[in-house]
């Protein structure tokens, strides 16, 4: 009997796995583009131009859009139109100044972090 109760145990943990591993990863990823949002944000700040440090950024919440693969979409929210084209990539006289990937990218490995951890014991 008490095989069959450690089996059914295990059964139930290994059930349970993926919807844990779903929901970490969300809070994980969700933590990331908080960051990366609230960087670009303080960036933007920073502009001497009152429409570039207005403009609204966004993110969707984080969605695994295939096994182990998680999607999440930062960016301008609509309405601040060609303002944001300005502010992150310039127009042909210049500009440009304010970054956006590179926010991204310095959130990456701190993510990367916390995700594995996340994932350890999860098995």
């Amino acid at each position: 009997m008490n095989d069959a109760s450690q089996l059914a145990a295990f059964a139930s943990k290994l059930r349970l796995a993926p919807s844990r591993k779903r929901v970490k990863i969300e809070a994980t990823t969700n933590k990331a583009a908080l960051k990366i949002k609230q960087a670009v944000i303080a960036d933007l700040r920073t502009s001497s131009n009152p429409g570039i440090a207005r403009i609204p950024i966004e993110y969707e919440t984080p969605f695994l859009s295939a096994p182990m693969q998680v999607t999440v979409a930062i960016g301008p929210a609509a309405k601040a139109g060609g303002l944001a084209n300005i502010a992150f990539f310039g127009t042909y006289k210049g500009g440009g100044r304010h970054q956006f990937y590179e926010h991204a990218e310095a959130e990456l490995d701190t993510w990367k972090h916390y995700l594995s951890e996340a994932m350890e014991g999860l098995d």
